[in-house]
C-alpha cells in the first residue's frame, strides 16, 4: 500500500508536537478529533474505529491518554 507523506510522518510529527508547547499539543488533539468525527458520521463505526486505534497502541501511549482522560473528567466536573 503506498502512503502518503502525513501517514509516513505520523510518528515523527508526533514525537515533535509532544515535546511541542500545550497549545500544538492541543491543536493536533483538536484537529485529529475533528478529523474522525468528520470522516467518520457513524457511532457505530466510529466506536469500531476507535476499537482499531486503541488495538495498536503502545503501553506508554495507553497510561498517558487514560490520564489526559482523568484531566478531561476532572475539568467537565
Amino acid at each position: 500500500m503506498i502512503k502518503s507523506t502525513v501517514e509516513s510522518m505520523a510518528d515523527p510529527i508526533g514525537f515533535e508536537i509532544g515535546a511541542s508547547d500545550d497549545h500544538t499539543q492541543a491543536k493536533l488533539l483538536n484537529g485529529f478529533c475533528r478529523g474522525l468525527k468528520n470522516s467518520i458520521n457513524d457511532k457505530f463505526l466510529l466506536s469500531g474505529q476507535m476499537c482499531h486505534i486503541v488495538e495498536k497502541l503502545n503501553t506508554k501511549s495507553e497510561n498517558i491518554i487514560i490520564e489526559l482522560a482523568e484531566f478531561i473528567k476532572a475539568k467537565q466536573e
